[in-house]
C-alpha cells in the first residue's frame, strides 16, 4: 500500500510538473497600436492648487526600425499639442523591455524599463548608476473606464536622488492601462509638488492590413 501511494504522488507531481503557466505578454508591440487614457495632473505652488484633465492619446506604435545612432529598435510616438510627436525607443527580449535614450555625442543610456519574469517582490534599477528602483509590489484587479482588468502586475518606481515616484499597472496583453506619480521640489523658495495619474480609455490594435507600413493609419485604396 505504500509503495502505491508513492508512486500516486510521483504521478501527480509529474503531471503538475507538466502543466505550464499561460504566458502573457505585459508590453505588446504591434505596430499600428494606439493607446487612449484619461490624464489628470494636479500642480501645488505654495499652496495654490491647479487641476487639469483630459483624455488624449499617450502612444502610437510604429513599428521595428533602424534608428540613426540607436540602432534597431521599437519606435512609440506619444503625440503633442505642437504637432510634433515625442519619440521613445525600446528593444524588448525575453529578458525584459529595455529604453534606449539617445544623446548627444555620447553612447545611449538604456534604462531597464521591465525584468521578466515578473513576479511579487521583483526588483530592479533602472541602470548600473542605480539611479531608479523598480519593484512589483503587488497583483491587482483594476476596473476602469477602458475596462476591468484582472491580474495586473502594480511596479513601484522610486527615484534615490529626487523626491519623485511612480506606480505603475502592466496587464496582461494589454500593457501599461494606469500610472501615478508624484514629483516635489523647492523653487525660488517655494514649495511645488505636482501629481499625475493616467487611466486606458481604449487600447487600438488594428490588424496589418487595415494599417499603412508605417502604422501612421489607415491604408488608402489604390488611385486615392
Amino acid at each position: 500500500m505504500f509503495r502505491i501511494m508513492i508512486a500516486a504522488i510521483m504521478v501527480l507531481l509529474a503531471a503538475g510538473c507538466g502543466v505550464q503557466r499561460e504566458e502573457h505578454d505585459y508590453f505588446p508591440l504591434v505596430r499600428g497600436a494606439r493607446r487612449f487614457m484619461r490624464l489628470d495632473t494636479k500642480e501645488v505652488v505654495d499652496g495654490e492648487t491647479t487641476h487639469t484633465s483630459g483624455v488624449r492619446p499617450v502612444s502610437i506604435v510604429h513599428g521595428e526600425r533602424e534608428v540613426p545612432g540607436v540602432g534597431n529598435v521599437w519606435v512609440v510616438e506619444t503625440p503633442r499639442d505642437s504637432g510634433t510627436g515625442q519619440f521613445a525607443y525600446y528593444r524588448k527580449d525575453k529578458e525584459g523591455v529595455t529604453q534606449i535614450v539617445p544623446l548627444k555625442d555620447r553612447k545611449p543610456t538604456e534604462i531597464r524599463y521591465l525584468s521578466f519574469p515578473l513576479y511579487k517582490g521583483k526588483k530592479w534599477f533602472d541602470t548600473e548608476r542605480q539611479r531608479e528602483t523598480f519593484e512589483v509590489v503587488a497583483v491587482e484587479t483594476l476596473e476602469l473606464e477602458g475596462g476591468t482588468f484582472p491580474d495586473c502586475y502594480k511596479v513601484a518606481v522610486l527615484s534615490t536622488e529626487v523626491d519623485w515616484a511612480m506606480h505603475q499597472w502592466f496587464a496582461p496583453d494589454v500593457g501599461p492601462v494606469k500610472w501615478e506619480s508624484r514629483a516635489a521640489w523647492e523653487k525660488d523658495g517655494k514649495r511645488n509638488e505636482v501629481y499625475r495619474k493616467a487611466e486606458l480609455i481604449l487600447y487600438q490594435v488594428p490588424s496589418d492590413a487595415a494599417w499603412d507600413e508605417q502604422g501612421k493609419g489607415p491604408k488608402q485604396p489604390a488611385g486615392k
